[in-house]
């Protein structure tokens, strides 16, 4: 196995080719992952918000109204999390209350808006950068031996 050391100066023998390229692959599953999630799980909120028209601190609608009273997750996004920025939460007699003002409704709905697309386009990309990372697996270290016959 090819090591990076003559290449990068390190003094790590840990850190090989193959090592760094699945490091790569791994970090763009997982934000593929983050993002499906970001835009259709908690996306799925802002969606009932805009849909039930609570915009404003009048129209304002308990979690049960809008769907997602069973879903901690979301409630916890809304209290402290990415959609505290677009949901805000009202007390009101006891009860929490949620809406949105009217300003931010654009910006939610094209960041939320849910296509099915978008699901199929992050699967195919996972695909073929699994095929990218098989092959710079397998060919980057003795592209790198090459390069490093031809400098000396």
């Amino acid at each position: 196995m090819y090591h990076m050391i003559p290449v990068l100066g390190l003094d790590i023998d840990m850190i090989t080719v193959p090592v760094l390229v699945w490091a790569v692959y791994i970090a763009f599953v997982i934000g593929i992952v983050a993002s499906y999630y970001n835009k259709i799980y908690l996306g799925r909120a802002v969606r009932s918000v805009i849909d039930a028209k609570a915009y404003g601190v009048e129209n304002a609608k308990t979690a049960e109204e809008l769907g997602f009273a069973k879903s901690p997750l979301i409630l916890s996004a809304i209290e402290k999390g990415i959609l505290s920025r677009f949901i805000k939460i009202k007390e009101e007699e006891g009860q929490r209350l949620y809406y949105m003002d009217e300003e931010l409704r654009i910006r939610a709905e094209l960041r939320y808006q849910g296509k099915k697309s978008e699901l199929y386009f992050g699967i195919i990309g996972i695909i073929v950068f699994l095929i990218l990372a098989f092959v710079a697996a397998e060919y980057l270290p003795e592209l790198f031996d090459l390069l490093k016959d031809l400098a000396s």
